[in-house]
């Protein structure tokens, strides 16, 4: 009998990897806002346990991860960066950027490969296999760290490009009527993933990077639900770093 897998947050992307672990045959083991978790640590030896909460609720569901648990720590968050789990001391974590949506009443939509680093990448890629979804594992956090800038400025740009033009606009659109716009914000974005990590990047790869997913569904809209929160965070984050963001400023102000 394999060891279970904990699943903290069952939305519809956390439903997506909890059937994909039991085609795995590994059991599965839910936490909801109800679940008490010292009564689950004392009873249960995961395997892991996978982070599904949404961003807002990412660092109040890191500090509820027993220490036990601290060496199986799994994430698969937008707008994730190495600092988000630097405070909490684990072990190992593993962590995928997650390239297929998963929305209600629908099946998920895989865009690309989505890229793995971890102790536990090896399980994730073989269970999402099983149920038609894509994965890879990459070679190190080097790697890790551009594939996960990468799905940052993805969601970043097309979220945020998408609030300063036509409602419904899709990615082919973005990038074929509004690529000085989308540059100017995707460069905005950039500044403050390099400020985040403490890294510099190759904007042209990111660039490539980019528009290589937007190939995996061009009619992708641009401006989801969650766009003027991300603007708002970003903006935020920005100011408390002293960066200036002229472009999504002025993306701002008109809205």
């Amino acid at each position: 009998m394999k060891k279970p897998i904990i699943v903290l947050g069952i939305g519809e992307l956390g439903s997506v990897f909890a059937r994909a672990f039991l085609k795995n045959n590994y059991p599965v083991y839910p936490i909801t806002r109800t679940t008490d978790i010292d009564e689950l640590r004392s009873s249960i030896d995961p395997e892991f346990i996978l982070v599904c909460t949404g961003e807002g609720d990412l660092q109040s569901a890191l500090k509820s991860i027993p220490n036990a648990w601290k060496d199986r720590v799994a994430m698969m968050q937008n707008e994730l960066l190495p600092r988000d789990w630097a405070t909490h001391n684990f072990i190992d974590p593993t962590v995928i950027s997650v390239w297929f949506e998963k929305k209600k009443g629908m099946d998920s939509k895989v865009l690309i490969s989505s890229p793995v680093f971890g102790a536990k990448a090896q399980i994730l890629v073989a269970s999402l296999a099983l149920i038609d979804i894509p994965a890879h594992a990459v070679a190190n956090d080097k790697e890790l760290l551009f594939e996960l800038v990468l799905k940052n400025l993805y969601i970043l740009t097309t979220n945020i490009a998408g609030l300063a033009i036509e409602t419904g606009s899709t990615v082919e659109g973005l990038r074929n009527n509004h690529l000085k716009l989308m540059r100017n914000v995707s460069s905005d974005i950039l500044k403050l993933q390099s400020a985040l990590t403490g890294k510099i990047f190759v904007e042209d790869e990111l660039e490539k990077g980019m528009l290589l997913a937007f190939e995996g569904d061009l009619s992708h809209q641009c401006m989801g639900r969650s766009a003027p929160q991300r603007l708002k965070r970003t903006l935020k984050l920005a100011s408390e770093l002293q960066l200036n963001m002229p472009h999504l400023q002025k993306i701002k102000n008109k809205l």
